[in-house]
C-alpha cells in the first residue's frame, strides 16, 4: 500500500468536498494535486471527475426531502405544483447539460492527452481565469440581493435550458459548476439564498453523471483508480463525502458568495507560470 497515494487521495477528497460547493473548479484543483502528486494529467483529470461521486453521496443525502418532492412529481409530470415544476426543471437542465457537456469532456480529454503536461496546465490556467471572472459576477450581482426579497418561482422550462446548458461548460477543466449555474440564476433575479438551492440541487445529477463519465465512456476512468490505487480511491470518496456535506450546510446557511474570485485568480497566476516555466525549460 503507497502511503503517499493515500496522503494524496484523503487531500483530493477533502478539496472536492469543500470547493465543489464554492465557485472554483474542484475538478480542476483536484488535477492539480493529484498530477503535482505524480499522477498523470489525464489520468488526474479522470480521477477528478470520480472525485465526484463522493458530494454525489453527499448532496443525495442532504436534498433527500427535495429529491422526495421531485420523485413525487412522476405522479403527475405535467401539473402546475411545485413538485412537477420541480421534476421538469431538473430533466430539461440535465438533458442540456449532456448535450453540451459530454462533448466538451470527450474535447477536453484529447486536448489534455495530446498537449504537454506543461502546455495542458497552460490551457487549464486560461480556464481558471474565466473561472475568477464568473466568481467575481457572482459576488458582484449577489451585493444587490436582500434576504427578504420575494422567492422567484421554480424556473421554467427556458430558464431550465440555459441553465443546464451553463452547467456543461463545467466540463472544460478550470471552469466552476457553481460558478456557471448560479451566476445566471441571480443575473435573473433569484435570491442568493435560492439561487444557491437550486445550482446544488441540480448539481446532484449532475455529480453522478460527471462521476460515471469517465467510467463509462472509455476505459480512461479504471486505468486513473488503478494509478491511485483501489483503497485510495476509496478513502478519497469517503472523505468528500463527509466534508461535503458539511459544506453544503455552511454555504446554504451563510447564503452569500464567498470571495473566492481573488483565491481563483491567484491559482490562475500560479499554473499560468508554472506552464510557462515548463514550456520554457523544454526547449
Amino acid at each position: 500500500m503507497d502511503t503517499s497515494h493515500i496522503l494524496l487521495a484523503l487531500l483530493t477528497g477533502f478539496v472536492q468536498g469543500v470547493i465543489e460547493w464554492l465557485p472554483v473548479s474542484s475538478k480542476t484543483m483536484n488535477l492539480l494535486i493529484l498530477s503535482a502528486g505524480g499522477i498523470s494529467v489525464n489520468e488526474a483529470y479522470a480521477l477528478g471527475l470520480i472525485a465526484n461521486f463522493g458530494s454525489f453521496f453527499a448532496a443525495f443525502f442532504y436534498f433527500r426531502a427535495e429529491i422526495g418532492q421531485i420523485v413525487k412529481g412522476l405522479r403527475h409530470p405535467l401539473s402546475k405544483e411545485a413538485e412537477a415544476r420541480l421534476l421538469r426543471f431538473v430533466i430539461l437542465a440535465t438533458l442540456a447539460t449532456g448535450l453540451v457537456g459530454i462533448p466538451l469532456y470527450k474535447l477536453s480529454k484529447q486536448t489534455l492527452s495530446l498537449a504537454s503536461g506543461s502546455m495542458g496546465m497552460l490551457i487549464i490556467g486560461l480556464l481558471l481565469l474565466s473561472t475568477a471572472y464568473l466568481a467575481s459576477r457572482k459576488e458582484k450581482l449577489s451585493i444587490s440581493t436582500h434576504s427578504d426579497k420575494e422567492e422567484k418561482e421554480i424556473p421554467n422550462a427556458s430558464i431550465a435550458l440555459l441553465i443546464g446548458a451553463c452547467q456543461g461548460f463545467a466540463a472544460l477543466p478550470g471552469i466552476s459548476r457553481s460558478g456557471v449555474t448560479v451566476t445566471p440564476l441571480l443575473a435573473i433575479g433569484y435570491s442568493a439564498r435560492e439561487a444557491i438551492r437550486l445550482s446544488f440541487l441540480l448539481n446532484v445529477v449532475a455529480l453522478l453523471g460527471a462521476g460515471a463519465v469517465p467510467l463509462l465512456s472509455d476505459e480512461g476512468g479504471l486505468g486513473a483508480i488503478q494509478s491511485l490505487g483501489i483503497i485510495s480511491t476509496f478513502l478519497m470518496l469517503v472523505v468528500a463525502t463527509v466534508v461535503s456535506f458539511f459544506t453544503i450546510g455552511a454555504v446554504l446557511n451563510i447564503a452569500q458568495p464567498l470571495k473566492t474570485s481573488v483565491i481563483t485568480y491567484f491559482i490562475a497566476g500560479i499554473t499560468l507560470v508554472a506552464a510557462i516555466a515548463g514550456l520554457i525549460a523544454s526547449k
